[in-house]
């Protein structure tokens, strides 16, 4: 005989298997959703009313030579308009490498999603700061009413926190500690006999000679005996143009110098890299050597032209640069460097110096 009690227990069984198993769904998404946003160092969640605001930064502390990726987004009922920040405001502290601004999309909770994402390259080694962004919206019926009376719509606005980046140098860690060692006092010498003066200097020769010799033989090692490591020649050039930046040339409207320098840099560094002949030769004739020569790409080539074109414009045809041609130059110097260094490629110390 069955028990009717089963009956009536089933569907109920039923419901709650179906219950666990949307439970266990929901969660796996969570989880997967989670595991995605942890490629982001930073992550910051700011809400008003119909409009949540995210900023993901993927790091919070890089080396000058890197790049970090913010991403603003928006996300918004369909009734609203959104207006995200504009092109690279308040992003002027950095370089901006790429940049997209993908067309809003529908989510799949009927939201729209706005979306900025910037690539951005540090100039020197520092504390970098990311100020607030803010982004506006607004009621579209509202904003309607507005146009038809000739008035603005009434914005809300929603303003990110400030963020700090930390930017390393790319010498070596113990760099700074490298010191020349005092040199040792006088030893006062006995004054030799007469008649041995000219024996003394004949040994004195033989010396000088031999001295030489051993100077010679021990070029490229250190003080305490052992080989001084070479200096990669990218982190050679990173070191120089650390120092220019430092010594604030744009500021005291010194721009012919400074455009000499960052040439002068760059040039050595592809003398250092690719056994170039750069620093020696004009600029017309170091591009002839460059077409007949397969040690840059087409790419690398061009991007070396425009900027010794532009120096040779600043140094020679009076040119006075603007803040961004200025931020431009220094760019395409940094990336020229970065995207062909090797490790291969080195510098002895000394010759560093």
């Amino acid at each position: 005989m069955r028990n009717p009690g089963n009956r009536e227990w089933a569907p109920l069984a039923v419901m709650l298997a179906l219950a666990a198993g949307a439970l266990l769904c929901s969660c796996g998404k969570e989880d997967r959703e989670e595991t995605g946003a942890a490629s982001f160092a930073i992550k910051k969640t700011y809400e008003r009313g119909p409009v949540t605001v995210r900023l993901k930064i993927d790091r919070d502390e890089i080396t000058i030579a890197d790049c970090i990726t913010l991403v603003l987004e928006a996300e918004a009922e369909e009734q609203y308009e959104v207006e995200m920040p504009s092109f690279g405001e308040k992003l002027d502290q950095f370089g901006i490498v790429d940049y997209h601004s993908p067309s809003p999309r529908l989510t799949d909770e009927n939201r729209v999603l706005y979306t900025k994402e910037y690539e951005l390259e540090p100039f020197l080694s520092g504390d970098y700061t990311v100020p607030p962004m803010t982004v506006a919206f607004w009621e579209k019926d509202a904003g309607q009413d507005a146009d038809e009376d000739g008035e603005e719509p009434k914005k809300h606005k929603i303003e990110t926190e400030e963020v700090k980046i930390k930017v390393t140098s790319l010498l070596p860690e113990k760099a700074a500690e490298l010191k020349i060692k005092d040199i040792a006092g006088p030893v006062e010498l006995p004054k030799p006999d007469r008649r041995w003066l000219y024996w003394v200097l004949a040994g004195a020769v033989v010396a000088a000679g031999a001295g030489g010799g051993l100077a010679f033989w021990l070029k490229g090692r250190s003080r305490d005996g052992t080989a001084v490591p070479p200096i990669p020649a990218h982190e050679l050039a990173y070191r120089r143009l650390e120092t220019l930046v430092g010594e604030d040339l744009i500021e005291d409207g010194r721009f012919k110098e400074f455009y000499r320098r960052v040439s002068d840099i760059l040039r050595h560094y592809i003398e250092n890299r690719f056994g170039l002949h750069a620093p020696e030769r004009t600029t017309a004739e170091f591009l002839d050597e460059l077409r007949r020569d397969d040690a840059l790409s087409s790419d690398h080539r061009r991007l070396l032209e425009d900027f010794l074109g532009h120096c040779d414009l600043v140094k020679f045809a009076e040119l006075k640069p603007g803040k961004p041609e200025i931020q431009k130059t220094f760019d395409a110097c940094k990336r020229f460097i970065s995207e062909t260094q090797s490790d291969g490629a080195s510098v002895p110390l000394d010759a560093a110096a």
